[in-house]
């Protein structure tokens, strides 16, 4: 058997504006400017502590820490409002699940990975494991979430999908091939000058690809 990866956000859920109400409160809190969402949102799918300097204009370490803590304490409660399922999402995951074991990797924590899920109505029981940046030492796109998962499972992952340029980078690290959806807010032509083996419309034009191998 082998294991498909997949990350959360803008890949399996819509997570936008609870990210971005999330962040924003942070900011507040410290007495920094609120940051406009078109200005924000392009730059999720980053690591968390390179998105905290690039919101604050900060390099300061008990800044950058603290709106990270701060950002995922508010989620909790911005999640229940603002988190959806990607259309087709749960009818993908079932379907591979009956051939892979399927892992969640994401650049969220995984307390917070937990209650997305809950606010999207999407089941954690699909999932076989589930790493989440505290999981590990080094966030995407390190491969680090991708290795432990095939550490756990002792399983080869045969595919990592994503939106963003960082499941790219983590899936090639890892020497797995990766699909790239274009749910998020990265273009095809961005997304092409990283070459992933794959770039679908979204996570529902998955199964087309594995399952024809």
């Amino acid at each position: 058997m082998e294991m498909i990866c997949f990350d959360l956000d803008n890949t399996l859920i819509n997570s936008d504006r609870a990210h971005y109400r999330a962040y924003n409160r942070a900011l507040k809190e410290l007495g920094f400017k609120k940051f406009p969402f078109n200005k924000m949102v392009k730059h999720f799918g980053a690591p968390k502590l390179e998105i905290a300097k690039i919101l604050t204009f900060s390099k300061n370490p008990r800044i950058i820490y603290k709106i990270t803590y701060l950002h995922a304490k508010y989620l909790v409660n911005e999640a229940k409002k603002d988190a959806r399922k990607i259309k087709g999402s749960e009818k993908t995951l079932k379907l591979l699940k009956k051939k892979y074991e399927l892992g969640l990797l994401s650049n969220n924590s995984h307390s917070n990975i937990l209650s997305l899920l809950k606010s999207a109505k999407l089941e954690k029981s699909l999932f076989d494991v589930i790493l989440g940046n505290d999981d590990v030492k080094n966030s995407k796109p390190y491969p680090d979430e991708i290795l432990k998962a095939e550490k756990l499972l002792h399983l080869k992952a045969l595919y990592m999908v994503g939106d963003s340029i960082y499941d790219i980078i983590a899936g090639k690290k890892a020497k797995v091939k990766t699909i790239a959806v274009l749910t998020g807010h990265y273009s095809k032509n961005t997304l092409k000058e990283y070459n992933p083996d794959f770039i679908v419309n979204s996570v529902k034009d998955v199964p087309k690809i594995i399952l024809k191998k």
